[in-house]
Formats: structure tokens, sequence, C-alpha cells
């Protein structure tokens, strides 16, 4: 830890004036708000008659629905990501093979890490399967690895940035315009003509759309930036439009899944999620003058890169961390720990001893499988784009799996398709993790 420290802090000194800070302390604030968010949110229980309930704290928070405008932060990564990509982009625009390379470059640095992920959880689930209750060992990889819908989106959206990068630098705004109409085409379909399955849809037009304000936000802050003023009048302008479309019914109020609500805004996205990005990135550049001063101190700074530099481990573990200790208090001193009804009292005043517990133990995980994070293969891209694109699909596809039908099945059995296939398309991009850090 102390030399991880060292080397971030040379990092952080060494940092060119040019860099646009903010857009790393907005994706390091929001790795920590899902982090703590979803830690919350986890009501495990052994009741009385030592039945096993696994509940949502969601459930009974006064006013839940709207708490999730606050707690909803996936928006900020693909406007992040998006900002990022169109700056790679710029580098690699002349010449398929520089696209190429920069595209399994991207693949390797998101999904080199998912690899250990998905092994720990294979053997896990086989060493478990005979001592531990199948639903438990189900609903707790479930909980685990259902973070990767985001690299199966976010995969995606790399392997077409090329060509939405493309579109963007042709009709500029119009392409936030032309997807946001294709993203409330589809959600018409699906709460008006109830047409089955449509709602998936908008996986791509949903989070393209948000990823294409990043587009805008990279080419405005090369021009100059935008005026915090802009940004306030953006996040003002999208807020009153998602109060009045969730205020008179068209959609629901909650921004995540909230057990027994009949519809979501999450899964699959709808367009209030859009909007929702919007109000995110008007508050981004509304508060660019304060938050750069902020990441002007160095003590600050060295805060964001310590973060970012283990970002994807963080979010790729700290479910893993949860499921872990769950599975242990369940079966330490007769369940003790979960005796405690959720929603009480005795259960709140519990929260912070719950939360340190899950942060050491992601701390432990982070410190073993960082360094995945960072041996990223060297080796040259491969020759073809069929090759790429095959190695996209498996990884991309591999991740979505596990994310909609899980790694298991409820009788703790493993699919072993999908890890097979991840381990497949990482082969044939070069994520498998490298034996020595790069760089």
């Amino acid at each position: 830890m102390k030399k991880y420290l060292a080397y971030t802090r040379r990092l952080a000194e060494a940092t060119p004036a040019s860099r646009n800070r903010i857009v790393d302390l907005w994706r390091a604030a929001a790795i920590l708000v899902v982090m703590f968010g979803h830690w919350l949110a986890a009501s495990i229980w052994l009741q009385p008659n030592d039945e096993i309930a696994l509940l949502n704290s969601l459930e009974w928070i006064p006013y839940s629905a709207w708490v999730t405008w606050i707690v909803q932060v996936m928006p900020i990564f693909f406007l992040a990501g998006g900002y990022a990509n169109a700056r790679g982009l710029r580098k690699v625009e002349q010449g398929e093979e520089l696209r190429r390379a920069w595209i399994t470059l991207r693949a390797r640095r998101l999904f080199t890490p998912v690899i250990p992920l998905l092994v720990v959880w294979v053997a896990l689930i086989v060493v478990m399967r005979p001592f531990v209750p199948s639903e438990v060992v189900y609903a707790g990889a479930m909980s685990a690895t259902v973070p990767l819908w985001f690299l199966a989106v976010y995969l995606t959206l790399t392997a077409a940035a090329p060509l939405t990068h493309a579109w963007w630098r042709r009709s500029g705004p119009a392409t936030i315009g032309v997807l946001a109409v294709a993203a409330i085409a589809v959600d018409l379909a699906r709460f008006v003509f109830e047409v089955p399955g449509i709602g998936w849809v908008n996986f791509g037009f949903v989070w393209a759309a948000v990823h294409q304000i990043g587009y805008w936000w990279a080419d405005r802050d090369a021009a100059g930036g935008v005026p915090a003023r802009i940004g306030w009048g953006i996040s003002v302008g999208a807020l009153a439009v998602l109060v009045a479309v969730t205020w008179i019914g068209w959609y629901p109020v909650a921004m995540v899944g909230i057990p027994g609500s009949e519809l979501t805004n999450m899964t699959p996205p709808t367009f209030a999620i859009a909007l929702l990005g919007a109000v995110q990135f008007g508050i981004i550049i509304g508060t660019q003058p304060v938050m750069r001063r902020f990441t002007a101190r160095l003590r600050a700074w060295h805060a964001v890169v310590a973060i970012s530099g283990v970002v994807m481990t963080i979010y790729l573990w700290h479910l893993s961390a949860m499921s872990l200790v769950a599975a242990a208090g369940l079966f330490a001193f007769d369940g003790a720990a979960f005796r405690v009804e959720p929603g009480t009292a005795a259960w709140w005043l519990t929260r912070p001893l719950w939360l340190a517990v899950l942060l050491a133990v992601t701390l432990v995980l982070v410190a073993i499988f960082a360094r995945f994070e960072w041996r990223i293969s060297d080796a040259p891209a491969p020759r073809t784009r069929r090759v790429v694109t095959v190695g996209m699909l498996l990884v991309a596809g591999s991740a979505a799996a596990v994310a909609g039908i899980g790694i298991t099945t409820p009788d703790a059995v493993v699919h072993w398709i999908i890890p097979a296939a991840a381990i497949a398309g990482a082969a044939l991009l070069g994520a498998l993790p490298a034996r020595r850090r790069q760089g």
C-alpha cells in the first residue's frame, strides 16, 4: 500500500497542466457512490425460523425512489468514457490499423481485470457447492458478477466508437437528438404498444446518447471549455423535463430497480436515464470552477489518482467482498451478525460496522487483484478486423450473459460456456493478464 501511494503521489506531482482533472475526479467520486450505495442497499436477514431473506434497503427508506436520483451515477461513467474516447480517437482517425490497435488496447484495459474475477468465482462455486446451500451460492455469485453488465455495454460502445465518433464529426449534437428520439420511440413501443422485449434495445440507444454527450464535452473542452452558466442551464432544463415525465407517470420515479416495483428505468434503461445523464453533465460543467480549484490541491488530486489507478478493481470486487462477508457472517456464530431485522433502529446502528468491515475486505481484495488492472499485454494487436470483431463479441457477450443469467444456475452448476467464451475472447484480443506490469 505504501509503495502504491508513493507511486501515485509521483504521478500526481507529474500531472501536466493540460489534463482535465475534473473527468478523473467525477469518475473516482462515482465509483465510491456505487460501492457504498450497493453496500447500503444490501439487507441480509437470518429470520427466527432460520430462513435467509435477501432484501433491499430501498424497500423501506422513505421516498426511496427519489433518493435513487442521487445514487444512480452510472451515466457519469459513460460521460467520462465518451470524453476519453473522443480524445483518444483524434489520434487514430487516419488509418484502419491504428483504429484496430486502439480498440484492442481499450478492450485489454477494460477486460483484463475481469478474467481473475471469473476464474475466482468459478473456483468458489465448485468448492462451495457441496457445503453451502445452492441458493446462497447462486445469490452470492450473481451479486458479485452482475456489475459486468456495464462492461458489456461499454465494450460495445468502444468497439463502435470509431463509427460513432466519425458520425459525431459529421453531424455534431444532432447525433444526440437522433439517439434520444430513438430511445423515446423504443419506450413508446415498450410502454404504450407493449412490444415484447423491445426495451432491451435501449441499452444501445440510451447509453450511446450519454456517450455522445461525452464527445460534445471533449470537443468543447478542446475549444476552450463550456461556461458554467451553460452547464447549469442544461442541468436545470433536463431536471425540469425529468421531473415532469416522472410526475405525470410517463416513467417510473426510481432510477434503479426496487424490489416490488413493476417497472424500472434501469433494466432495461429508459430515456429517463438519458435525462438524468444530462442533469449530471450540467452539474459537472456548472461546478467546474470549484472542482478545478479542488483538484489543484496536491493532496486532493493524489487521492483522485490513487482511486483512478484501481477503479476497475474496486468496481469488479466490491460486491465480491460483500458476498464473502455475507457468507462468513451467515455461518459464523449461528448467523448472529444477521439476526437483526433490517430497517429497525438497531439495524441502522450497525451500518457503520457493516461498511467498515466491507471496506476492509475490499481493500484486501484490491491489494491482491489490482495487479491485474495494471498487467496489460503489450503484444501487437490482431492483424485483421475480423479477429478483433470476434474477440469483442465474445468478451462483451460473455459479460452480458454473466449479468443476465449468471455464471451459475440456481442449483449452483456453472454455466461453463460463459467463462470459456470470456477466456476465448480475451485470448483473441490479448486481454489475458500479462506476467509483468506494463508501463
